[in-house]
């Protein structure tokens, strides 16, 4: 029983997951092409444009990732003159990320975006079922993630 169910996920992963990886990759590829940046630099830009007085540091606790990784997309972002950094007014170790007025208005087009993404969404997909594929997906990549590779 349990070798069926193990062919079973293999089948799965190898054909219907494949396909629908590569949907979302190309999905995320449009997305960059029409923006101009990669889809990581529109999540940070879209996370400062939602936050107040966020660091680099958070940015790094929020996402899950290195100050390193952070700072890649950030740099980007700078380069693009999409956002700037300024000094804390209490904490001159700390540095608050802003938007410039051109991040502003990518960030309000990405909201659009993002609105319209949403909404078909939730036209094909009642919120327990997002909710559900939420928390599914999340166990599942970190089940992935768990797995070692020989």
């Amino acid at each position: 029983m349990q070798n069926q169910q193990v062919e079973q996920v293999i089948t799965m992963m190898s054909e219907g997951y494949l396909a629908s990886f590569r949907s979302i990759e190309k999905t995320l590829t449009h997305v960059a092409n029409t923006f101009g940046m990669g889809w990581s630099a529109l999540s940070i830009l879209y996370q400062i444009s939602n936050g107040t007085n966020l660091s680099t540091s958070d940015l790094t606790h929020t996402n899950n990732i290195s100050k390193g990784a952070i700072s890649l997309q950030l740099t980007e972002l700078l380069n693009r003159n999409l956002i700037k950094i300024r000094e804390d007014d209490h904490d001159r170790r700390r540095h608050i990320l802003e938007l410039t007025k051109r991040g502003q208005s990518l960030a309000n087009r990405v909201r659009v975006q993002a609105g319209e993404i949403a909404q078909s969404v939730v036209n094909n997909m009642s919120l327990d079922e997002m909710q559900r594929l939420h928390t599914d997906f999340a166990l599942f990549a970190q089940t992935l993630s768990d797995t070692s590779i020989k």
